[in-house]
């Protein structure tokens, strides 16, 4: 026992039974304060809990004093507002229900237990809760009946709380079916006891007014609206504030319905209801100023209507001036114009003021009255001119989601607006932009496709022409602007609104507060960017900035759950860079909200406001729970999401991530349900909503084509019907073109190669799904399609104009070519015109792919479909891969045999080559060993040297100080190399027909496999010799088969002795310098050196170069540092006198051809923008035209380096070899312990070559050759 009290047995007990049955009575017939009563209370708890410790669990004594628990935990429950107090009372009324004692009366414990329930569901959001105590009441009510006997009291309590749960649930989580059960069972018991209204509480009044009135919105049902208005008028006059709390919400509601109906039906006695409950409002201590101005107008309002019947208001109550009305007319505009004014659209009783007094049939009907009144004016005259602009400005109050105003009528009065008067005012004239872009702006936000922000902001454009006109005009195009940047998924966009508001946000016409919510929710953006460029740090400090902004504003303001839901979408971005950088995960936020109190905070916001905080906060959610698979947690976040999508607009951008979401989850659910019947419900509900997204998409010019697509696609083949594995395969590829648009579409490198890093793991699962379905072909466009997309882009930049010539859209070349050279120079709104109109060739008018489609992913001839809105020739010329025969083309124009994709091995397929013969055809080789986790690869860091021509880390490779010295890694590797993947190539190639001529291969490796030195993969060869992979076979290098084939069908150009060579610019290179010298002079003495001797080689020395003096013949020999930086501006670049020579420069700085660049600098083909973008300096000198690149894939060693170029160039020149084979015979020189040294070599030279050790790999094996 706790409290030391004895509980004896027998007579003694039956005494203490008594005892504290008289504590319950004596708290009963207490009248006291609330602090009297609970001070009755407290000790009478103890008293109970301690004679019930010293109970066995089944005495039948026990289950007394359960049910007095539960009825004194209850009630000081009521009096302290604490909820464990509930949960308490509800677990002790259970466990008598549980003992079922023949003396307790169990359904009045069962009608108890669920006041308890509802009571603390109501309180902290829990729907099941609310649900069990509906399902209690109904019980208990029923037992009761069944029990015979007179009916007591508390059966009639039971049954319209039972109606009281089901309005709860309704006003919480919007169940219409809920308000239309509790609209049936209401109108049973009211019709049973008509006289039972007198005697209902004002709470019950007020909510079964509210359930009433909202059916007969839905119904479009005039008597139930008045009888719920029956029900609020009755509740407000009988509302006691001591014993029902606040009385605001009623009375304001019995108004905005009572005005709604007015309209309807103009019956001056709803006037007066009007004037009575706004009385209320005003008089009431303590309202919020919101709804106490409402009320002003309310009364304001009611009061002219009143005199337009020739009657006065005679009522009692406060009364408010004529100015008053005005002077709060005028500050809710205001607070409207700068965002200060929030209307609450929550569960304190507005939805019929949205549902009723703002219905779209109402408002319609308003609009086409003033409009035709409109009409009537003349055309072009001030009146018509002035009329058409003050009905565009309230669009939005008249048509809030842009679905009831007609284009006719929208068109109509914009030709209005901007029609030129005979008295035409530059001013007005740029007003008239500025309310026809503001009008448009409107409808695409509510429509949420964007497709018309950039005529949007060229309105923007025309209005800001001379003199600025205010804050106002420079807020809104700055949502333009970003709203076009998030629809397209174009980063251009989203910087440019950033900069915008860092320009706007000291304006002093704005207010503290806009400027507050501005800020946070720039703070947003800038954190989803931030993750976007790889920078956690940035990231988390924008979160942090945006955390601290929600804690400033009051708990009661609208905007919070708003910018929780855009901190949850920063903080999805941010989890997902760190899970991709090895980084932990950020601790959980402070405050925030449950779901329950999400769905509260979203029901006080407008409707689309409402869709965005709950579908967005499902998908956070959902994410977070998929992480450590609570499958609860999951079902709970799609319940958030398939509630926003109800509330969105179909086919709006809303809907779509909606549908795509909701059918990606319903997938994954599927496949970890083990009921058959279940999964099979679970799939085809996901599959569903993924069509429907797919099919609204439309195709790769849409942001989420790429993830709808793929999803679909995996559903089909989970799915397995006949024909879903070829639909899903080709679902897949189109969503690979979705990645090659979205780089496209970018006006900046780094942007770029952030809009393709997600295309990697997509191509390897869609790959390994042609692979297992036999089509290798198809893999080999998979596998393309991941690869160099960078590049891509900045290749298509420059042949985009002709391409738009060709297609007849002469206009958009020249405003494309008047941008620059630089494809980084293209913004991505003329990008985005340009490819769509080079796409649009093909598609439908809709959008869709034409006739045949079964609606299951499959075609009448069971086939998969390749896609809605794939687009013609142009779309293929941008979008898809060489075929294989387009690539065999090339292989032969090149004198190559095979194109060579190494795939390592991966969740979704084992390690495998791709092969495509110079005749085009497609096969594959099976490499089990072939993974990026073998231990030599996985341990492999380069850096291993630190002497060499490098300025930096390899990213994400680890420490700069490795373990094991290069020469031992490389050795490792390469043997590694030769067993995993080369010695299994090299038993597929023979070449019969040619005698003595070794196979020429084309090398693509994917991921990390691009680190390794393949033409160095070596094997014992007797005696402690080696055989190694260049000795059997000439390889080359390809960032793409894209690249391959265009530089292969670059004209072919003798050497015409122009030529640059730069030797140790920085001064820190001795050998460079010495190589560089010795090249030129024995083989370019016509060429132009700079470097060291010469004082000069300065980055825009290069460039002009590059632009001014090379030819198709010429070369260029660099000897230098390079760089690899990840995640920066300039990811790859060669260090020049007095700066850095970037790669996304020279992509835009060749006018003409080169014939070849030499880079002997370091790490100069590693990509600095992932592995599989390929975007090293090597490729941007093939991407700005030169036919032949050699580069190095790490810190080469300076000594051993300016022999081999020596020597490359040697071959090239004195025994005209082509570049990949003078090369070639370079390296195998380097490799000969009996080399013989040519004359040419200068003595410093030949001094090094006679040190060099044949076994050292990283002496030659680190240069490759790309292109011709």
């Amino acid at each position: 026992m706790r409290s030391g009290l004895r509980v004896p047995e027998n007579d003694e007990l039956n005494d203490i039974l008594d005892e504290l049955w008289g504590e319950r009575a004596a708290f009963i017939e207490s009248d006291g304060t609330d602090e009297e009563r609970l001070a009755l209370l407290d000790p009478s708890v103890r008293h109970h809990e301690d004679a019930l410790d010293a109970l066995a669990d089944d005495a039948p004594e026990a289950a007394e004093l359960h049910e007095g628990l539960g009825f004194l935990c209850q009630q000081r429950a009521l009096l302290t507002d604490e909820g464990e107090d509930l949960l308490l009372s509800a677990r002790h009324y259970a466990a008598v229900l549980a003992a079922a004692h023949p003396d307790s009366d169990l359904p009045l414990v069962r009608y108890s237990r669920a006041v308890s329930l509802m009571v603390h569901g109501r309180a902290t959001g829990n729907r099941a809760e609310l649900e069990e105590a509906r399902a209690e009441f109904d019980t208990a009510a029923v037992e009761a009946r069944r029990a015979g006997g007179e009916r007591p009291d508390w059966v009639e309590d039971a049954q319209y709380k039972l109606v009281l749960c089901r309005a709860l649930i309704w006003t919480m989580w919007q169940d219409e079916a809920q308000a239309a059960a509790a609209e049936a069972e209401l109108g049973t018991l009211l019709a049973a006891d008509p006289g039972v209204e007198e005697r209902l509480l004002p709470q019950y009044l007020d909510f079964f007014g509210r359930v009433l009135y909202e059916r007969g919105v839905v119904r479009q049902d005039a008597a139930a609206k008045d009888r719920g208005v029956r029900l609020l008028r009755r509740g407000l006059l009988e509302w006691e504030p001591e014993r029902d709390g606040r009385l605001a919400a009623t009375a304001t509601l019995l108004c905005v319905a009572q005005q709604a109906r007015y309209r309807d039906d103009p019956d001056p006695g709803r006037l007066r209801d009007v004037v009575l409950a706004a009385r209320a409002v005003i008089g009431e201590e303590g309202t919020e100023k919101e709804l106490r101005d409402m009320a002003v107008l309310m009364l304001g309002w009611a009061r002219q209507m009143l005199a337009e019947h020739g009657l006065e208001d005679d009522s009692d109550g406060p009364d408010v001036s004529f100015e008053e009305v005005q002077r709060v007319y005028r500050s809710m505009m205001d607070g409207v114009q700068d965002g200060t004014y929030q209307l609450d659209y929550g569960d304190e009783g507005y939805f019929a003021l949205i549902n009723d007094a703002a219905s779209p049939d109402r408002a319609k009907h308003g609009f086409d009255h003033v409009f035709a009144k409109w009409s009537e004016l003349e055309p072009g005259s001030v009146e018509h001119t002035r009329g058409a602009a003050a009905l565009l400005a309230h669009l939005p109050m008249f048509d809030p989601h842009g679905d009831q105003v007609t284009k006719e009528q929208r068109d109509a009065l914009t030709r209005a607006v901007l029609r030129p008067g005979p008295d035409d005012d530059p001013d007005w004239r740029r007003r008239a932009h500025a309310v026809a872009g503001g009008a448009l702006l409107t409808e695409e936000l509510a429509a949420g496709a964007g497709a018309r922000l950039d005529e949007v902001l060229a309105h923007f454009d025309s209005a800001e022409e001379g003199p600025g006109i205010g804050a106002d005009l420079g807020l809104v195009r700055m949502m333009a602007t970003v709203h076009r940047g998030q629809m397209s998924g174009t980063a251009d966009d989203m910087a440019a609104g950033a900069q915008a508001w860092r320009q706007l946000r000291e304006n002093p016409e704005l207010s503290p507060y806009a400027r507050r919510l501005m800020d946070a929710q720039q703070s947003g953006y800038d954190a989803a960017q931030a993750a976007r460029s790889g920078d956690l740090d940035a990231t988390d400090g924008h979160i942090a900035a945006l955390h601290a902004a929600i804690g400033t504003l009051a708990e009661d303001d609208t905007s919070r759950i708003e910018l929780w839901t855009l901190l949850e979408n920063a903080r999805s971005a941010r989890d997902e860079l760190a899970e991709r950088l090895g980084a932990p995960p950020a601790p959980p936020l402070a405050g925030r909200p449950t779901a329950a109190e999400l769905r509260r905070g979203a029901a006080r916001l407008s409707r689309d406001h409402r869709a965005w905080v709950l579908g967005d906060g499902g998908i956070a959610r959902a994410r977070r729970a998929g992480l450590t698979g609570d499958v609860e947690r999951i079902r709970e976040a799609l319940a958030l999401i398939e509630e926003g999508l109800a509330l969105s607009d179909e086919g709006s951008d809303s809907w779509l991530r909606y549908s795509h979401t909701a059918g990606s989850v319903y997938c994954g659910l599927a496949s970890g349900e083990r009921l058959p019947y279940r999964r099979t419900e679970l799939l085809a509900k996901g599959i569903g909503l993924l069509e429907a997204a797919t099919r609204q998409a439309a195709g790769p010019g849409h942001r989420l084509w790429a993830q709808a697509a793929l999803a679909l696609g995996r559903a089909y083949r989970t799915r397995g019907r006949t024909g879903d594995r070829a639909a899903g395969r080709r679902y897949g590829l189109d969503a690979l073109r979705g990645h090659a648009w979205a780089a496209l579409l970018q006006s900046g490198t780094a942007d770029a190669a952030e809009a393709a890093r997600t295309a990697t793991a997509m191509s390897l699962e869609v790959a390994a799904w042609c692979l297992a379905d036999g089509v290798p072909e198809e893999a080999v466009q998979a596998l393309d399609s991941c690869r160099g997309l960078v590049l891509h882009a900045a290749t298509t930049a420059s042949s985009v104009p002709e391409l738009l010539e060709e297609g007849g859209h002469d206009a958009l070349a020249r405003e494309w070519r008047a941008t620059g050279a630089s494809a980084d120079l293209v913004p991505s709104a003329l990008r985005r015109r340009a490819l769509s109109a080079l796409t649009a060739d093909g598609s439908t008018a809709d959008g869709s792919t034409g006739e045949g489609s079964t609606g299951d992913g499959s075609t009448a001839d069971g086939e998969g479909r390749g896609g809605p809105g794939t687009g013609g020739a142009g779309a293929a010329r941008l979008l898809d891969t060489p075929a294989p025969g387009e690539i065999g083309d090339a292989l032969k124009a090149l004198g190559k045999d095979a194109l060579v994709y190494l795939v390592p091995k991966s969740e979704d397929g084992g390690g495998v080559a791709v092969l495509v013969t110079s005749r085009g055809d497609v096969h594959h080789v099976p490499l089990p060993r072939l993974t990026e986790d073998a231990g030599p690869l996985r341990e492999y860091e380069p850096l291993a040297r630190a002497a060499g021509r490098d300025l930096g880390p390899v990213p994400g490779w680890g420490a700069a100080a490795p373990a094991r010295p290069l020469r031992d890694q490389l050795d490792r590797l390469c043997s590694w190399a030769w067993y995993a993947a080369v010695r299994p190539l090299f038993d597929l190639f023979v070449v019969p027909d040619k005698p003595g001529r070794v196979p020429r291969l084309v090398l693509v490796p994917m991921g990390a496999l691009g680190l390794v030195p393949w033409h160095a993969a070596w094997a014992p060869d007797g005696d402690g010799a080696r055989r190694h992979a260049i000795e059997e076979a000439e390889i080359s290098y390809a960032a793409s088969a894209r690249l391959l084939c265009e530089v292969a069908a670059r004209p072919r150009t003798p050497h015409t002795g122009s030529a640059l060579v730069v030797g140790n610019p920085t001064g820190d290179l001795r050998y460079a310098g010495e190589e560089a010298d010795a090249v030129c002079r024995a083989f370019y003495p016509g060429a132009r050196f700079l470097g060291l001797r010469t004082g000069d080689g300065t980055p825009d020395e290069v460039a002009h170069w590059l632009r001014e003096g090379g030819d198709g013949g010429a070369v260029l020999h660099l000897a230098c540092h390079a760089a690899v930086e990840e995640s920066r501006s300039s990811s790859a670049y060669l260090s020049l006198k007095g700066g850095e020579l970037a790669a996304e420069r020279l992509t835009g700085a060749l006018r003409g051809r080169l014939g070849l660049v030499v880079l002997a600098a370091c790490r100069s083909h590693v990509s600095g923008r992932g592995h599989n973008e390929a975007y090293s300096l090597a490729a941007a000198f093939l991407v700005a035209g030169a036919r032949s690149v050699v580069g190095s894939l790490w810190p080469v060693p300076d000594d051993a380096t300016s022999v081999l170029m020596f020597m490359t160039h040697y071959f090239l020149r004195r025994e005209d070899e082509p570049p990949v084979r003078a090369l070639r015979r370079a390296q195998l020189w380097m490799l000969d312990p009996a080399r013989e040294l040519p004359p040419e070599l200068p003595p410093v030279l030949a001094a090094r070559a006679t040190a060099i050790d044949p076994a050292d790999l990283s002496a030659w094996a680190g240069f490759t050759h790309l292109g011709q």
